[in-house]
């Protein structure tokens, strides 16, 4: 009878499987046993093609993709992240991760309301379709930094013109913070405001610092970041200063001295007037959320690559400090913010 019962459970098990495996979709799914992480079998020349044509980017091929992937999984999900099966950035790649959003159901961030979710195969749950271009970069970077790119930055023109209001390629820094202060480094660049000192004349020092970035999941989300994301009253914001229009930088061992012909100082009333007020308040916003891991490869993943990328999605979505000098989703939101991953 024992043995019978066994049998029988053993049955239903791989029988379940083949079901959810044998759907009717383009691409060949296989599941980690840790129900975290999955992947996504393509053909070598599909996964050649992905890889050296950036499918990601391409919306036909991108919209094919998530697409398939609901055939197979739930509409759960708030984000989507696809990992590529490469120890590191692919040469032909410029990026280390990107995020595409999705639709957006949030006022006061600096830009529109709006959704797509539906070409995706989503009915309004999903809010950004993510690559990253290597196995670990879940763990090591730019996941929290493309995350940020959800909610900011849309809010400041960090932009900088010379005096003839001419735009200064090295100086542009659309969607980052370039040289704006914050309570930290943040994790769409800038530098720390307590830093700051004003040597007159239009020229100041600052410790060193990212203009676009501080270092992948290195640095947790600044004030300013964490009230975009919904985690921090606008109350709390300390002021911070922005500069634009600058016509000279150099870069030393710890510091950057710098020339800003604009300054523009932040106070959470001039923000609300630039932005208006943030709706859902952060006392009404989302602070979990849901995440589907996807492995995009053209070959049967490793017992080797599965740990990898298994235990950094287990790392990412812990409600703790793992004591390194890495920042999970929960950490760099001050403990208030979690991510699932899971199906």
């Amino acid at each position: 009878m024992k043995k019978y019962i066994i049998v029988l459970a053993l049955f239903c098990f791989y029988n379940c499987e083949d079901k959810k495996s044998n759907t009717d979709t383009v691409f060949k799914y296989t599941y980690h046993e840790n129900n975290r992480v999955a992947s996504l079998k393509m053909s070598s020349d599909e996964y050649e093609s992905w890889i050296g044509n950036d499918g990601f980017t391409n919306t036909e091929e991108r919209l094919k993709v998530i697409n398939d992937i609901y055939e197979v999984f739930p509409d759960n999900y708030d984000f989507i992240f696809l990992i590529l099966d490469e120890p590191s950035i692919p040469e032909n790649l410029n990026y280390y991760g990107k995020l595409i959003g999705v639709s957006n159901s949030i006022s006061g961030l600096g830009f529109q309301i709006y959704d797509n979710s539906l070409d995706y195969g989503s009915n309004g749950k999903l809010k950004a379709v993510m690559q990253l271009t290597g196995l670990e970069y879940l763990k090591y970077g730019p996941a929290l930094h493309e995350l940020a790119h959800n909610w900011a930055n849309f809010a400041l023109p960090t932009h900088s013109v010379d005096s003839q209001g001419e735009e200064l390629t090295s100086y542009l820094y659309t969607g980052h913070w370039g040289f704006t202060g914050g309570s930290t480094p943040g994790q769409l660049g800038g530098f720390q405001q307590s830093s700051l000192i004003d040597n007159g004349n239009n020229s100041y020092t600052v410790d060193s610092f990212g203009p676009f970035a501080n270092g992948g999941n290195g640095v947790p989300y600044n004030d300013f970041e964490l009230y975009l994301l919904g985690m921090l009253d606008i109350q709390d914001l300390n002021n911070f200063d922005m500069f634009t229009d600058i016509t000279a930088l150099s870069i030393n061992e710890t510091t950057f001295d710098f020339t800003a012909h604009q300054k523009t100082t932040f106070t959470s009333e001039t923000l609300i007037e630039l932005l208006g007020q943030r709706f859902p308040t952060y006392a009404e916003s989302q602070k979990e959320f849901n995440l589907l891991a996807i492995v995009i490869t053209d070959n049967s993943l490793s017992e080797d690559d599965w740990l990898k990328v298994d235990e950094t999605a287990e790392w990412f979505s812990k409600l703790e400090d793992d004591g390194t000098s890495l920042y999970n989703f929960w950490e760099a939101t001050n403990g208030l913010g979690s991510l699932s991953i899971s199906y």
